[in-house]
């Protein structure tokens, strides 16, 4: 079920009504529960017994990690979930591309194998809460988390809770749990607007930004060989604004909700288009995996120790990051890309720190700004990869842009698009500018009078010149 669903906001009014009148009593836990698996199932019911599986193992591991007296057996169970949960991740949602790759490689050797492939549903966001579960069994065994959760309902509403089930953030136990054993809380009034205000800007990002870039994006990737390198630089540019009004509004509105009912959750963008570099990119970007491959990949490999090590570690854990995002050879060369770009960026600063030179007042504005702007077109080229279907259209893509055709061809198509995208995506500049510039507590210490009129532009721009087409959000098949 999509937020931007006519069904979800019958869906929200019937929750409502019911977080209004079991919000303090002993079944509202169950309520959120099933209404979590409710909105799960609504786009397959056979998704709900999925999860359910995969919750009821993490769950009895959990208790045996957490009872277990010795490390032996700590580790069985813990390796136990870690399998459950990665061979499952594995057979969905990328059998069919190690099977498909191995028939190529043979196929280049002269050995045919015949059609292996199998004709498997990816259940809508199982690379989130495999994640999820995965963080709780870890936590459990290191001792970040001490407790384990004895009651299988609480545990299955972690698990399931809908607001971030399917897109994210990726939630720690250790964060929501404890919420879920206390229920909604009462939060004041300023709280619960502050929440709403962070789902009206989600559905701009989304229907306003993101959904208008959208037609202009999918033309240029769907037929690449109609369009010439300036209108492909444009495709490019409107997909790094899709993608962040896509999926930081589906943030929000996630992170909104929750917060309208009591629930608190992780931040999981910060302007990543002001990042003054690609290290600052990824501590701004998807929050939630980011710390996540930190915390139980790249730290686990040995971190930054050394130089090498360092080395080493970002440019596997960026290959693992591409390969979560999809199976496809284009994730893989998006994740490479990054890690590349990640291992140039720690070069270049250390040699800029053995330079005696030191920006200083205008300079390092300046050179700031120049920073912001050449990181936007770097990360903008290696979104390609990620956008593309397969390495054949990054290749045509970046063949015709080779060419330096950069006319503007006469009756120009998804022209209306482009203007709705370049009012949309000021918009948006402007309000993270002002974030930035630390505008966002300012903000929100203002009346609520001027709050609801900010809103109500929103909306009022939102609905002039939204895309109202329902696009999925990109996130949902990852």
């Amino acid at each position: 079920m999509s937020f931007t669903s006519l069904n979800f906001l019958l869906f929200i009014t019937v929750f409502t009504a019911g977080f209004m009148a079991m919000a303090r009593t002993r079944v509202f836990t169950p309520f959120l529960l099933i209404a979590s698996y409710v909105f799960y199932g609504y786009w397959d019911y056979r998704f709900c017994g999925l999860l359910a599986f995969a919750t009821l193992v993490d769950f009895y591991c959990g208790m045996k990690i957490a009872d277990a007296d010795d490390k032996q057996t700590k580790k069985f169970y813990l390796f136990i979930s870690l399998g459950m949960n990665l061979s499952m991740l594995f057979f969905f949602k990328y059998f069919n591309f190690f099977i498909d790759s191995a028939e190529v490689a043979l196929s280049s050797l002269g050995v045919e194998i015949g059609q292996r492939t199998l004709n498997i549903l990816l259940p809508v966001g199982i690379s989130f809460y495999t994640f999820q579960n995965l963080s709780y069994g870890i936590d459990l065994y290191t001792g970040d988390l001490k407790q384990p959760e004895r009651s299988l309902v609480r545990y299955a509403t972690f698990t399931a809770f809908f607001p971030q089930l399917v897109a994210g953030p990726i939630v720690r136990a250790r964060d929501l749990l404890p919420q879920i054993q206390s229920g909604p809380r009462d939060i004041p009034f300023q709280e619960r607007f502050a929440g709403l205000e962070k789902v009206v800007w989600g559905y701009f990002l989304k229907i306003g930004l993101a959904d208008n870039a959208a037609a202009v994006v999918d033309a240029r990737f769907h037929q690449p060989e109609f369009y010439n390198a300036l209108q492909h630089v444009m495709g490019l540019v409107c997909f790094s604004l899709q993608i962040y009004g896509d999926f930081a509004g589906y943030s929000l509105i996630a992170i909104g909700l929750a917060q309208i009912f009591g629930y608190t959750m992780c931040q999981n963008f910060a302007r990543p288009y002001f990042a003054t570099g690609m290290r600052d990119f990824w501590r701004r970007w998807h929050i939630s995996l980011s710390t996540w491959f930190r915390d139980y990949v790249y730290v686990p490999m040995g971190g930054n120790r050394t130089r090498w090590l360092r080395t080493r570690n970002i440019v596997i854990t960026m290959l693992i990051s591409g390969l979560w995002h999809g199976a496809n050879w284009t994730f893989l060369l998006w994740g490479a890309l990054h890690g590349a770009l990640m291992v140039t960026e720690d070069a270049l600063r250390w040699l800029g720190s053995k330079s005696p030179i030191r920006l200083t007042g205008l300079s390092l504005a300046a050179g700031r700004l120049m920073m912001v702007g050449m990181v936007f077109v770097i990360v903008t080229l290696t979104w390609l990869p990620f956008r593309a279907d397969n390495l054949q259209t990054v290749w045509t893509i970046l063949g015709i842009i080779g060419d330096g055709d950069f006319t503007l061809p006469r009756g120009m198509q998804q022209a209306s698009s482009l203007v709705r995208v370049a009012i949309m995506g000021l918009i948006v500049l402007a309000v993270d500018a002002m974030i930035e510039k630390g505008a966002g507590k300012r903000y929100a210490g203002t009346n609520v009078i001027a709050r609801s009129m900010a809103c109500s532009f929103l909306i009022l721009t939102m609905l002039l010149f939204g895309s109202f087409e329902n696009h999925a959000f990109i996130y949902f098949q990852f």
